[in-house]
């Protein structure tokens, strides 16, 4: 595997491999990699004939400075995941590179109102860090395919808005979530979880099952999570919505149409977020 540091050292490299008609499939990251990007990567090796792997750390799209600072970072051991996967490329970027104007320079574009509610509602300015540095991501590899996963569901629907947007000659394929084998959704986040709080947090995903299973309207759904959380003593409900998954509006009645539900919660002092498709 190749491990580039420099952009102007991989966007050679890129030019060169393009001579050879290769088709270039990208994963952005932020490292502390696990299972769920590993499927991504070997998602792009199935549809691609060469790789990238990014792995940065975006401080724009943090709101909280201390999740900044506390994000789990081991990026050794992060290559020799991505050596296992047979990768071809590892993008190990500095701020300079990724944003050469300063990071107050973000990326301003309308999203339609994607980047508003849930997670936008709640981590002021996130999205807009996720947009400028996918998009300055982008500029610098253009890849032909990226891929997501849906863990992040509202942020995949963003970064598609993002490309019909601005035109650009790149497909976005997202990718199923990939659960640990008592449910809970797969996130670098799970590291800063005590033991005890990570035998607790498999009942976010119990409850997406259970509100799943439940018959009954919208609102019986809601009110049926909101009890499940105000009753278990580790879990404080931030949010739980359930939305039309094209365009992220609240449902008010269930439609015949997809629709998902949507969870984030803390458990002490980390805050995990999930998500389910309803209607198939």
């Amino acid at each position: 595997m190749n491990v580039f540091t420099s952009k102007t050292e991989l966007t050679k490299f890129l030019e060169q491999e393009r001579i050879k008609d290769k088709n270039i499939g990208f994963v952005p990251t932020m490292g502390a990699l696990h299972q769920g990007h590993l499927s991504l990567i070997q998602e792009s090796r199935k549809r691609t004939n060469l790789t990238v792997c990014s792995i940065y750390v975006n401080p724009t799209q943090f709101n909280v400075k201390s999740d900044l600072e506390n994000y789990p970072r081991n990026t050794e051991k992060d290559i020799e995941l991505l050596v296992s996967e047979n990768c071809d490329v590892c993008f190990l970027p500095n701020t300079n590179d990724v944003y050469p104007n300063g990071v107050s320079k973000l990326l301003e574009i309308n999203l339609s109102g994607l980047d508003k509610r849930m997670e936008g509602e709640r981590r002021s300015g996130h999205f807009d860090g996720v947009v400028t540095v996918v998009n300055n991501l982008f500029e610098i590899i253009n890849p032909d395919i990226a891929f997501f996963g849906e863990k992040d569901f509202q942020q995949l629907a963003v970064i598609r808005k993002m490309t019909q947007v601005l035109n650009m000659n790149v497909e976005i394929v997202g990718c199923p979530i990939i659960r640990e084998p008592d449910g809970l959704a797969m996130s670098s986040r799970n590291e800063r979880l005590t033991r005890h709080e990570r035998l607790a947090a498999t009942f976010i995903y119990n409850t997406l099952l259970a509100t799943k299973n439940l018959n009954g309207s919208i609102q019986e759904k809601k009110d049926f999570v909101i009890k499940q959380f105000e009753n278990h003593a580790l879990f404080k409900l931030d949010y739980f919505d359930i939305t039309s998954e094209k365009n992220l509006t609240a449902c008010i009645e269930e439609p015949s149409k997809l629709t998902r539900a949507f969870i984030a919660a803390f458990i002490g002092k980390v805050r995990l977020i999930d998500n389910i498709a309803l209607n198939n």
